[in-house]
C-alpha cells in the first residue's frame, strides 16, 4: 500500500514569489519557452502549481513579444536573407527554431514574420493558414522548417491554440459539474444568449446562494493564473458587467493567482475571488418549502 503523501502545489502566491517568477522567466537564456517552463517546474519552483508556473510563463511572454514586435518586424527583410543564406548550409528542420532562440522571438512569431515578408501577405489570417496547413508553402525547406515550429512552440501556433480551447471548456464542464453536484440550479451561457443576454457568465445562479455570507449569483471560470493586471482586465471587460446586471458574484482562477488579485478595491464591486470550487461547508442555500396544509403560500427558508 502506498503511504507517500502528496504535498499541494501553492497557487495563491505572494508579491515576492510573483516577481522572482518574472525575473527568473525575463531573464532566461536557455533556449526555447518549453525549456523554460521544463526548468521552473522541474528544478527551479517545485513547490508551485506547475500551471501556475505555465501561465505566468505565457504572459510574461506575450507581453515582451509585444513590446517588441515593432523592432523585429523592421528586421524582418535581414531575416529573410539570414534564414535563406543558411537554408542552403543546413538541411535539417530547426534553422528556424535555433535563429528563435538566438533573435528571442517564438519559432511561431519568427515564422509568421518571415512568412510576411516572403510572400508579401497582408493579412494576419493568410499567415495563419499557411500555419495550419505547412504544406501549402511553395519553398519546401521552408515549409517544413514551418512545421517542425508549429510542433514545437508551446505559446503560439494552431496547436497551441487548440490546446488552450480544449483546456478553457473543460474547466467550465468542471464548473458546471460541481455546482451540479453541490444542487445549485443555474442557467449556463447557451441559456442566457437564448433569452438575449449579450455578455453573460459562465453559469447564472438561479437561486442565489451565500458563501461566507457574501451573495453569489454568478459564477467565472478561468484557466488560467490570475495576475491583478489581467484581473483589472477581466474586471473592464467582463466582471463589472456582471455586476451591474446580475449583483455580486465569484471568479474562479484555477490555476492560481497573486495575493494582491483578491484584495484590490476594485473587487468591492461584488466580486470573490477563488482557486477553487466553494467548499460545501462554506455554501448556504435558500429553499422553497412545501406549503404547510394550514397555509397556501410557500415558505422560504434557509437550510
Amino acid at each position: 500500500m502506498d503511504t507517500s503523501i502528496t504535498t499541494a502545489k501553492k497557487k495563491i502566491l505572494s508579491s515576492e514569489e510573483y516577481a522572482r517568477i518574472c525575473q527568473f522567466i525575463n531573464t532566461y537564456q536557455g533556449g526555447l519557452a518549453i525549456d523554460c517552463e521544463l526548468e521552473m517546474v522541474n528544478r527551479i519552483f517545485t513547490d508551485v502549481e506547475p500551471l501556475a508556473l505555465i501561465c505566468i510563463l505565457q504572459s510574461e511572454l506575450f507581453n515582451k513579444s509585444r513590446g517588441q514586435h515593432w523592432k523585429h518586424e523592421q528586421r524582418s527583410k535581414h531575416l529573410l536573407k539570414t534564414y535563406e543564406d543558411q537554408c542552403h548550409q543546413y538541411h535539417d528542420n530547426g534553422l528556424i527554431i535555433r535563429m528563435a532562440c538566438v533573435e528571442g522571438m517564438t519559432p511561431i512569431a519568427l515564422c509568421r514574420l518571415l512568412l510576411q515578408e516572403k510572400y508579401e501577405l497582408k493579412q494576419r489570417s493568410q499567415i495563419s493558414r499557411l500555419l495550419k496547413q505547412p504544406h501549402l508553402i511553395k519553398d519546401s525547406c521552408l515549409g517544413a522548417n514551418v512545421q517542425q515550429c508549429v510542433y514545437s512552440d508551446n505559446q503560439e501556433g494552431p496547436i497551441t491554440d487548440l490546446r488552450r480551447r480544449i483546456v478553457g471548456e473543460e474547466y467550465e464542464l468542471k464548473l458546471k459539474q460541481l455546482a451540479t453536484e453541490a444542487g445549485i440550479h443555474f442557467y449556463d451561457e447557451h441559456d442566457l444568449r437564448r433569452m438575449g443576454y449579450d455578455k453573460t457568465p459562465d453559469i447564472k445562479i438561479i437561486l442565489p446562494f451565500l458563501y461566507k455570507g457574501c451573495i453569489v449569483n454568478w459564477i467565472e471560470s478561468k484557466a488560467n493564473f490570475g495576475d491583478p493586471k489581467s484581473h483589472m482586465w477581466n474586471i473592464q471587460q467582463q466582471l463589472q458587467s456582471y455586476c451591474n446586471r446580475f449583483g455580486p458574484g465569484i471568479i474562479i482562477y484555477w490555476f492560481g493567482y497573486q495575493e494582491e488579485t483578491s484584495q484590490l478595491p476594485d473587487n468591492n464591486i461584488g466580486i470573490t475571488v477563488l482557486t477553487d470550487f466553494p467548499a460545501r461547508e462554506d455554501l448556504v442555500f435558500m429553499e422553497l418549502t412545501n406549503p404547510a396544509p394550514i397555509d397556501d403560500k410557500a415558505s422560504v427558508q434557509i437550510v
